[in-house]
């Protein structure tokens, strides 16, 4: 662009060149744009479709320990949670489709191992808290990385307060896990 201005303002070109170049130019930068969008949008959605399956993983890996429970009360608990992960989910799907995606990641073996070893049924309640605690002591450092996802997303608010949101939740269902924990691991 500078190098066009520069022979206009050295009469090397007319303002009708000058403007026909500029129009020229022009749509291959919109196209840049548009694809470097639509490569950000995909990113993005892949990124999401992973946290979904997760998500999906958690709500069945949970629903099964609560009907494994003999623990009323942290069978409430786990209900709760599932729920939640499902729902998670199921906005975490919506939003990939509208980012132009379908939702297809499936988790990775190390996930599904844990899973298994969550719902094993030889495994006691306190032995499935102590495990979640041992995979999340620390809360704070837990969520950073979704925190970080959140806020690296710009232009996209949508999508940057759906996780906010979700991250709120994520956080009360560790918290809760901790305290479940604190509460029977003195009991045994």
């Amino acid at each position: 662009m500078k190098k066009l201005l520069t022979l206009f303002r050295q009469g090397a070109i007319s303002e009708e060149d000058l403007l026909t170049q500029i129009e020229a130019s022009a749509p291959a930068k919109v196209r840049e744009d548009e694809d470097s969008g639509e490569r950000k949008r995909f990113e993005l959605a892949s990124v999401l479709d992973r946290y979904r399956a997760a998500e999906a993983s958690g709500a069945e890996t949970l629903s099964e320990w609560s009907r494994l429970s003999l623990d009323a009360g942290l069978s409430g608990g786990l209900r709760t949670i599932a729920a939640r992960e499902a729902y998670h989910a199921d906005l975490l799907a919506r939003r990939v489709r509208e980012l132009g995606a379908e939702p297809d990641a499936q988790i990775p073996s190390w996930l599904s191992d844990y899973n298994s070893r969550m719902v094993n049924p030889a495994a006691t309640d306190v032995e499935r808290l102590e495990a979640i605690v041992g995979q999340f002591p620390d809360i704070e450092a837990a969520l950073a990385p979704l925190e970080k996802t959140i806020e690296s997303i710009d232009g996209d608010p949508l999508t940057r307060e759906l996780l906010r949101t979700i991250e709120q939740d994520e956080r009360a269902s560790l918290e809760w896990f901790h305290s479940a924990y604190a509460l029977r691991a003195t009991r045994t």
